[in-house]
């Protein structure tokens, strides 16, 4: 018996109708028909009655059923048990900090983790503190994070640099400036990254230096949502330059901006040194 079929009769169990669950199993109806028609002729018993209100179970139905839950259920607990087992092979783990994936090279990256089997692919973000903390307790070997730590155990590596512009709407008083000094941007609605990012608590600080609190009307996980609120005249935008200018929205130079600066980060007591320098010097040569 094809163990995968037993979604689709629980799914046709719980919806009671053949149409619906077809569409839930982005299956054809008639395809689901024939798949409930085998398990019926391999069960030896009719599962379902067909009437006009629906597909109602048999006997035999539901108790078919409840086993194919405790089957499914158990199935899905081993395939779990032999991916962590899998994973836990895989000694060597890389994490992003928010916003280095939409920064990086990640044809350089991927093409690295192919090569490398020994190393666990994945590719959730993270908080900046978060991934440094996860590199600091050996948990992962390798961090793309947003500026330098000031660990002493920590070695760091700059990878890249991106400048923090200003995104302007056209007709904005600022609209025609090529760059532009903090202070333009007092009382004016913001539009910033979320405290996910270490831009947030960046911008905010560098305004407060300058003797006010940024007015932040919108906080958001993305930079293409930056460019929507902008171009629809929500506000003006902080962000590291991640689009180009359009007839709409463009970039504004911030007079004195730090760089939003991405480090590869790493233990220097790690045993896997090697991956680690590999990984680096990948980056060199795309330079």
């Amino acid at each position: 018996m094809n163990t995968r079929n037993f979604k689709c009769f629980q799914t046709v169990y719980e919806e009671r109708n053949l149409q619906a669950a077809a569409s839930k199993l982005f299956l054809s109806p008639q395809g689901l028909s024939k798949i409930i028609k085998s398990l019926e002729e391999e069960c030896g018993a009719p599962l379902f009655v067909r009437t006009k209100e629906g597909f109602i179970p048999t006997e035999s139905g539901k108790v078919f059923y409840e086993k194919s839950k405790v089957v499914t259920k158990d199935l899905n607990e081993m395939f779990s048990s032999i991916e962590a087992l899998n994973d836990k092979e895989k000694r060597f783990k890389i994490g992003f900090a928010a916003g280095t994936i939409r920064a990086i090279d990640i044809a350089l990256v991927r093409e690295y983790m192919e090569n490398n089997p020994e190393i666990l692919a994945s590719w959730h973000e993270q908080e900046n503190s978060r991934v440094l903390k996860q590199v600091i307790n050996d948990e992962i070997g390798f961090g793309f994070v947003i500026g330098k730590p000031a660990e002493t155990n920590i070695k760091a590596v700059k990878l890249k640099s991106i400048d923090v512009v200003l995104y302007v709407y056209n007709g904005h008083r600022l609209w025609n400036e090529s760059e532009v000094e903090l202070l333009d941007i007092k009382n004016e609605p913001i539009i910033s990254m979320n405290e996910k990012y270490h831009i947030y608590q960046d911008v905010i600080n560098a305004c407060r230096m300058n003797g006010f609190n940024p007015d932040i009307v919108a906080k958001v996980s993305e930079g293409q949502s930056i460019y929507q609120l902008v171009k629809n005249k929500i506000g003006i935008g902080v962000a590291p330059r991640f689009f180009g200018d359009t007839d709409q929205v463009k970039a504004v130079a911030i007079r004195d901006a730090y760089a939003w600066d991405i480090y590869g980060i790493y233990r220097g007591d790690t045993v896997d040194i090697d991956l680690v320098e590999r990984l680096i010097a990948k980056f060199g040569e795309r330079e």
